[in-house]
């Protein structure tokens, strides 16, 4: 499969440097500074709006990735946000929710046309509302919509007959199932994915629907997917056949639950002490092994610190990086702004090359710190 790179060539004039030069830049449509790249992909939204994905930071934290990677591990890749934004010859992304793994699975191996004429039965099966092709405004003339509710009302009655249906299948993995699977996140609270003990989808019905934006992700996800060679493996971070994915892997990118924080995803498994040490245990052994990695984490959170990673770090031979994002804004209401959560990226030592000494220069003014050339 080719690699994907989708990059413009512009002219760029570097501060303090007389001459302009040829950089390659690319415009990430994000609200946060431009960055330079090199043989960059331009980032794309993933269909499944995972708790925690990193599209936002992406180009605070692609710029620690090498760029001279065979395969590339996504390790708890959750909506593969990280996974289909990189440019590796072999992308593999792992994940121990079975369900998640079989529906990025199932829509990148889609056809976009034939997925969105299925999706369309499903909608008029269960008489749901489809803003993308009769726009939010004639489900509000209608008066379904009202207050802070969008589209709760209208769907109330067709989701959770959606819903129960899903739950009867004996086989929630088949084609079928999965868009059905895909419909009760887009319609559901939150947009998010939540099984109970039984396997059952528990979450409310929501405020949204298909929409222009859930159509458009759903078509970039499957068109980067034709582009890269990608594999999903279902599995946890201390199965050995994962372990032996990643000592063979060129890097590993690892964004597991946070510890000292909550979320949908990790509701029912909560992780703690014991399981931290044993991901700190498994990235030490492939550092042993010389395979490079990148852990996100939070290290801070309110006065509560994450001890095992805080020791672990505190043994040098990694590089710790603040990653200048929360995820709640709400947070800067408090009194104590500084008690935010103190997102970083970790990484075993390697140092990022530039193809030229213009562009160290560039990042090491912008950045503040000094890449190796």
């Amino acid at each position: 499969m080719e690699k994907v790179s989708n990059m413009q060539t512009k002219l760029f004039k570097f501060p303090s440097i007389g001459d302009q030069i040829h950089a390659t830049m690319v415009d990430w449509s994000i609200k946060e500074n431009e960055r330079l790249g090199e043989d960059s992909v331009e980032y794309i939204k993933s269909p499944i709006n995972y708790t925690g994905n990193k599209f936002r930071i992406l180009n605070q934290i692609d710029k620690y990735f090498p760029r001279d990677v065979d395969v590339f591990v996504d390790l708890f890749c959750g909506g593969a946000t990280v996974g289909f934004n990189v440019n590796a010859k072999k992308i593999i992304l792992v994940d121990n929710n079975i369900f998640v793994i079989a529906l990025l699975k199932h829509l990148a191996s889609s056809d976009y046309l034939t997925l969105k004429r299925r999706l369309e039965l499903l909608i008029a099966e269960y008489n749901l509302s489809y803003s993308a092709k009769h726009g939010y405004g004639y489900y509000r003339e209608q008066g379904y919509v009202s207050g802070n509710n969008g589209l709760k009302e209208f769907n109330h009655d067709g989701f959770y007959n959606l819903r129960a249906t899903f739950n009867r299948q004996k086989d929630k993995l088949t084609g079928h199932s999965l868009d059905m699977l895909y419909m009760l996140m887009v319609y559901g609270f939150n947009n998010d994915i939540r099984f109970n003990r039984n396997d059952e989808f528990n979450l409310p019905v929501g405020k949204t629907d298909l929409n222009k934006n859930n159509l458009q992700k759903l078509e970039q996800y499957i068109v980067r997917a034709k582009k890269i060679d990608y594999e999903f493996v279902c599995g946890d971070f201390r199965d050995k056949k994962i372990k032996k994915v990643l000592l063979k892997a060129d890097f590993v990118y690892a964004d597991p639950p946070y510890m000292i924080t909550n979320a949908v995803y990790n509701e029912s498994n909560k992780w703690g002490n014991q399981t931290e040490r044993e991901l700190l245990s498994l990235l030490q052994e492939l550092d042993n092994h010389k395979v490079r990695f990148a852990l996100s984490n939070v290290i801070s959170k309110e006065g509560i610190i994450n001890e095992p990673l805080e020791a672990w770090v505190k043994l040098g031979n990694i590089k710790c990086e603040s990653i200048n994002y929360h995820y709640r804004s709400s947070s800067y209401n408090k009194k104590n702004r500084w008690a935010n959560e103190k997102e970083v990226l970790i990484t075993n030592g390697h140092k990022r090359t530039f193809e030229n000494p213009e562009q160290a220069i560039y990042w090491k003014q912008k950045e503040g710190f000094a890449p190796s050339i």
